[in-house]
């Protein structure tokens, strides 16, 4: 599908490339972009970006906080669809990471991303001269999932997202990732996004994802997603001593958190072992990473794009 130096507009890293080559989502997602939007259609990918609402954001009840941040910072709604992000989509999303997840991590994640429907919003990068594509710049803006590698500039800061699991929002690196994660979230639907990459931004789009938002509230209970409450609120209802001492342990840094037991503890003391409290906790406690792996797939820097490894078609 990709003819020459044109991954280079999708990609600035070429052993991305590499490792998605035989991706059947990648390919999906290039075959209905092309079919949609014709030759053109790099320069469009490149101009938008997506942002997921996950379920941790509407129980937070942040997201239309999301979608004042982002109008704020240059981007345009102008579509959305909602969807269930379930085990298949998040071990799609995250195929060429989540190699170096322990299964506590990879199990939290499934969980948090699964409580219940997420929103998928298209937005429009309306920066006068733009310098890197616009999933690059929205990628930035989020921050990543380490609340110690973020500052109060970013997304998922002003959200208040204090975990590295329960982080409310995702969105796809660079344009291929895009084009890929939609073909894992939405399947056949993704066509939707890019038709509607070519039109006008909508005078009701604003409107049209403000009711989304307002039907996925009506559907989910609320939460403070308050990691000390959460604590307060465990520590309250278990009674084992033993049950405890570990919880103190854990909280105190002397040892990690043992998933299993842990939901096992919550079962016994009556309390939901796949709420929200126990998410958090989870989230924050559990050992994150395998030692010595590397990723499959690392960052890219937006250096990358600035140096010309990337070919920007959107300034042109």
């Amino acid at each position: 599908m990709l003819q020459g130096e044109q991954w280079r507009s999708l990609t600035a890293d070429r052993e991305k490339l590499r490792a998605y080559a035989d991706d059947e989502w990648l390919g999906a997602g290039l075959a209905g972009a092309y079919d949609v939007l014709g030759l053109d259609a790099s320069r469009f990918v490149q101009r938008h970006a997506v942002l997921v609402i996950q379920p941790d954001c509407i129980a937070g009840r942040t997201a239309q906080r999301c979608v004042e941040y982002v109008r704020s910072h240059g981007f345009d709604p102008i579509h959305a669809i909602r969807f269930h992000f379930g085990v298949e989509q998040t071990a799609g999303i995250w195929h060429y990471q989540s190699n170096i997840a322990t299964q506590d991590s990879r199990d939290i994640a499934d969980l948090v991303c699964g409580k219940g429907d997420s929103l998928l919003v298209l937005l429009r990068d309306t920066t006068p001269a733009p310098t890197i594509p616009a999933s690059m710049r929205l990628t930035d803006l989020k921050g990543r999932s380490n609340p110690a590698k973020r500052n109060e500039r970013h997304l998922r800061t002003v959200l208040g997202a204090q975990t590295r699991l329960v982080v409310l929002v995702h969105t796809p690196d660079e344009p291929i990732d895009l084009v890929r994660e939609a073909a894992v979230l939405l399947g056949s639907r993704a066509r939707e996004l890019y038709a509607t990459m070519a039109e006008p931004v909508s005078d009701d789009a604003v409107e049209f994802l403000a009711a989304h938002i307002q039907e996925l509230y009506a559907g989910a209970d609320q939460h403070d997603l308050d990691l000390a409450a959460a604590w307060n609120r465990v520590t309250q209802r278990v009674t084992d001593p033993e049950a405890l001492s570990v919880l103190h342990n854990v909280r105190a840094g002397s040892e990690k958190l043992d998933w299993r037991r842990f939901t096992g503890d919550l079962a016994d003391a009556g309390l939901d072992a796949q709420g929200w409290d126990a998410l958090l906790i989870g989230s924050e406690y559990v050992e994150h990473d395998l030692a010595g792996i590397p990723r499959l797939v690392d960052r890219v820097n937006i250096a990358s794009w600035t140096e010309g490894d990337g070919v920007l078609l959107i300034g042109q």
